[in-house]
C-alpha cells in the first residue's frame, strides 16, 4: 500500500526536478522569451507524440480546459516576468495551492480539510522566506498576471483529475497551443541563432525540462491528489537556484535556505500524514 501511495508523489518529484532546470538553461539562450516557449513546446510535443505512439486528441471539455491552463500558465508567467520582478512573479505563481483548494471547492464541492489548509499555509510561508531577500513591490499588472498564472497552474492539476480528461492528450494539446503562439517569434530578429550552446540548451529544455517532466506528471497525476501534486511542485523553485549556485556560483541566502527547508519539510510531512491517515482509515 505504501509503495502504491508513494509512486505518484515520486513521479511528481521527478517532474519538479526536471522543471527546476529551466532557469539555468534559459541563462544560456539569448533568444526572445516567446521564441523559447514555441521551440520548447514543439520539442516537448514531439517527445510526447513518440512517448504516446499517437497524436490523437479527443476534444472533450476537460481536455480543452486542462490544455488551456497549461498554455496559459507559461504565457502568463512570461509576460509577468516582463512586467514585475522575477522573485515576485515566481512567488505569486506559487499561490497555486490556494487556487487548487478553491477550484476543488467550486468545481467538485470538495471542502478543504484542516490538514490541507495547514500544509498550504506552511508552503506559502516557506515561499515568502525563500524570496524574502529578493522581494520588491513590482508592477501591479505584472503581479496580477503572475497571480493569474498561479490560477492557471492550479487548473493544470485540478482539471487533469477530471473523468473526461486523458492527461497525455490534454498536455499534448497544451504544447501545441504554446508552439502555435511562440513559433512565429522564432523568425523575428533575436528569435533564433545557429549557436551550439543555445541549441543544446533548447533541446534540453524541450525534451527534458518540459517533455520528460510532463511524462512524469502524467504518471503522477493519476495516483496523486491535485493538492499534494501542486505542493510537491513547490520543490521546483527551490531547486532552480540550487543548480544556478552549483554551475554559476550564485549562492542563495540564509532566508532562502530556511524557506527551502520549510517547504521540503511540509511536503514530506504532509505526505507521511496522508499515508498514516489513509492506512488507519480516518
Amino acid at each position: 500500500m505504501k509503495n502504491e501511495n508513494r509512486a505518484g508523489p515520486l513521479n511528481m518529484t521527478l517532474a519538479a526536478l526536471c522543471w527546476s532546470f529551466g532557469g539555468l538553461c534559459i541563462k544560456f539562450i539569448p533568444w526572445s522569451a516567446l521564441s523559447i516557449i514555441g521551440l520548447r513546446a514543439l520539442l516537448a510535443a514531439a517527445l510526447f507524440a513518440f512517448y504516446r505512439r499517437s497524436v490523437k486528441i479527443s476534444f472533450t471539455r476537460g481536455n480543452i480546459l486542462a490544455a488551456l491552463c497549461l498554455a496559459g500558465t507559461t504565457i502568463l508567467f512570461v509576460f509577468a516576468n516582463k512586467l514585475t520582478t522575477a522573485a515576485a512573479a515566481i512567488l505569486l505563481q506559487f499561490s497555486a495551492p490556494v487556487f487548487v483548494l478553491l477550484l476543488e471547492l467550486f468545481t467538485v464541492g470538495k471542502k478543504p480539510k484542516p490538514s490541507e489548509i495547514i500544509a498550504v499555509t506552511a508552503t506559502l510561508a516557506g515561499m515568502l522566506l525563500f524570496f524574502a531577500d529578493r522581494l520588491a513591490p513590482g508592477n501591479l499588472l505584472g503581479n496580477l498576471l503572475a497571480i493569474a498564472s498561479g490560477l492557471s497552474f492550479a487548473g493544470v492539476f485540478v482539471f487533469n483529475k477530471r473523468p473526461d480528461v486523458v492527461p497525455e492528450q490534454s498536455l499534448f494539446l497544451g504544447f501545441l497551443l504554446n508552439a502555435a503562439v511562440g513559433l512565429p517569434f522564432v523568425f523575428l530578429p533575436g528569435g533564433f541563432s545557429f549557436d551550439l550552446l543555445p541549441i543544446g540548451a533548447i533541446l534540453f529544455l524541450g525534451l527534458v525540462q518540459v517533455g520528460l517532466a510532463y511524462v512524469f506528471f502524467t504518471r503522477a497525476i493519476r495516483r496523486t491528489p491535485a493538492l499534494l501534486a501542486c505542493l510537491i511542485a513547490a520543490v521546483e523553485p527551490i531547486l532552480n537556484p540550487l543548480w544556478v549556485a552549483l554551475f554559476l556560483g550564485e549562492l542563495p541566502g540564509v532566508y532562502a535556505l530556511s524557506g527551502g527547508v520549510l517547504i521540503l519539510a511540509t511536503v514530506i510531512g504532509y505526505q507521511l500524514w496522508r499515508e498514516k491517515h489513509d492506512i488507519m482509515g480516518r
